[in-house]
C-alpha cells in the first residue's frame, strides 16, 4: 500500500512538473509584464495539483495564498500593460489559471471545515470571477460586453465547481457516517457475542467451582467435574475465537461471517449442556419440523433469548430445579418462553459481579430491531422471559 501511495505521489509530481513547464516556458519569449500572469498561473496550477498537507502547508492556507496572488496579479497586469496589443499574448494563460482556481474552489469546499470552506470558497470564487477582467478591461473596442460575458461565464463555472464540491462533501459525510455506524454495530455485535456465548460458559464454570467447595468428590466425581469444566472452557474459547474473527483486518485470505448464527435445532444441545453443569432439569417444547424453516435472524434471536435466560437462571436462581423452554409458532409470529421454578431471583452466591445486567437490555434492543417484543417478570413458580418475533424479519 505504501508503494502504491509513493507511486501515485511520483506520478502526480511528474504531471505537475510537466504542466508547470508548459505554463512557464512561454514566458521567456514574452514581455516583462508576463510575470504578473505567469507567476499566479504557475502557483495556481501547482497548488491545485498538490497533495496536502505539504510540509507545513495545508489546503486552506494554499487556497488563501493562491487566491490573493491571483487578485494581485490582476492588479499588477492592469497597471503595467498599455493596451490590447500587449494583452493578447497573455490570453493563453487564462484557461490554465481559471481551471486551477476552479479546482482549488472544489477542493476547499469539499475538504475544509465548514467556516474556512465558506470563507475561502467565497475568496476563490471571487478570484475566478474577476480573472477575465484582467484581459477584457484593456480591450478598448468592447470593454463592457467582454467584461460582462467573461464575468458571467466565470461565475457559472465557479458555481458549478462549488456545487460539485458540496455534493462530494455530502457524499464523504454520508460515507464516513456509514463507516462509523458499521464500526459501532460491529463493536456492539462483538460485545453481544461475548456476553451471550462466552459469559454463558464462564458463568457455568464459576458456579461449578463454587459448588465444588461444598461437595467432597471421589476420584470419579472429580474426573467428571474436571471434564465438564474443560469442555465448558473449550466452548468458551471457541466462542471467543469465532467472535474475534470479526476484528480481522480486511484483505485476509478468508473472510468468515461477521457473526455466529444459531438456530432452533441448537436448543436441545444447549439445554443438554445446561443440565450437565448442575442438578437442574430442562424441558424443551419445540414443534417437530419447525427448526430451519424460519429466517436466520429470527432463529438466532430466539437462541440468544434462551441462552441469556439460562445464564440469568444460573446466576440469580440457584434454587431452580426445572427450566422449561417453550417454542410456538402462530399467525402472529414466533413465541419463545423460558421459565424456571426457582422462586424470586436472588443475587448470585459468593463474589457477585459488580457489573452485568445489560444482557436483557441488549436482547430487548435486538428484538425491537426485528419488530418483535421481549418481556421478563415473575412467573407462576419463578421467573419467566417471553419473546415474540414476526416471521418476516426486516
Amino acid at each position: 500500500m505504501r508503494t502504491d501511495m509513493t507511486r501515485d505521489s511520483n506520478r502526480r509530481a511528474t504531471v505537475c512538473a510537466l504542466v508547470t513547464c508548459l505554463v512557464v516556458l512561454p514566458a521567456f519569449v514574452a514581455p516583462l509584464e508576463a510575470l504578473f500572469v505567469v507567476i499566479p498561473t504557475a502557483v495556481a496550477v501547482v497548488a491545485s495539483m498538490a497533495r496536502y498537507p505539504l510540509g507545513g502547508l495545508t489546503l486552506p492556507r494554499a487556497v488563501a495564498a493562491t487566491s490573493a496572488l491571483s487578485v494581485l496579479g490582476d492588479l499588477g497586469f492592469l497597471l503595467t500593460s498599455d493596451g490590447w496589443a500587449e494583452v493578447k499574448w497573455a490570453l493563453p494563460w487564462l484557461p490554465f489559471e481559471l481551471t486551477a482556481l476552479l479546482v482549488l474552489l472544489l477542493r476547499v469546499v469539499r475538504r475544509a471545515p465548514v467556516l474556512p470552506a465558506a470563507a475561502l470558497g467565497t475568496l476563490t470564487a471571487a478570484a475566478a470571477v474577476v480573472l477575465p477582467l484582467r484581459f477584457s478591461l484593456k480591450n478598448s473596442h468592447s470593454v463592457l460586453e467582454q467584461s460582462v460575458l467573461g464575468v458571467l461565464a466565470a461565475a457559472v463555472l465557479a458555481l458549478a465547481a462549488a456545487g460539485i464540491g458540496l455534493h462530494q462533501r455530502a457524499q464523504d459525510e454520508r460515507r464516513a457516517e456509514a463507516i462509523n455506524r458499521a464500526r459501532r454495530d460491529q463493536r456492539l455485535q462483538v460485545a453481544r457475542d461475548l456476553h451471550d456465548f462466552v459469559a454463558h460458559e464462564v458463568t457455568g464454570i464459576l458456579l461449578e467451582t463454587q459448588a465444588a467447595r461444598l461437595v467432597d468428590y471421589d476420584e470419579a466425581g472429580t474426573r467428571e467435574l474436571l471434564e465438564r469444566l474443560e469442555a465448558a472452557g473449550q466452548r468458551a474459547l471457541s466462542s471467543m475465537d469465532d467472535t474475534l474473527r470479526v476484528l480481522r483486518e480486511p484483505g485476509t485470505r478468508t473472510e468468515p461471517p461477521a457473526t455466529r448464527v444459531h438456530g432452533l435445532d441448537d436448543l436441545a444441545g444447549l439445554l443438554g449442556r445446561f443440565e450437565g453443569l448442575g442438578s437442574v432439569r430442562t424441558a424443551l417444547d419445540l414443534p417437530p419440523g419447525l427448526a430451519g424453516t424460519l429466517p436466520r435472524e429470527t432463529e438466532d434471536a430466539a437462541y440468544r433469548l434462551v441462552i441469556e435466560a439460562l445464564t440469568n437462571i444460573r446466576r440469580h436462581a440457584p434454587d431452580a430445579r426445572l427450566v422449561t423452554v417453550a417454542v410456538d409458532r402462530d399467525a402472529h409470529g414466533l413465541r419463545v418462553a423460558v421459565s424456571d421454578d426457582g422462586g424470586r431471583p436472588t443475587e448470585p452466591a459468593p463474589a457477585p459481579r459488580a457489573d452485568g445486567g445489560t444482557g436483557l437490555v441488549a436482547l430487548t434492543e435486538r428484538f425491537t430491531g426485528l419488530r418483535g417484543s421481549l418481556e421478563a417478570g415473575p412467573g407462576p413458580a419463578g421467573w419467566t422471559v417471553i419473546g415474540v418475533l414476526p416471521l418476516d424479519t426486516p
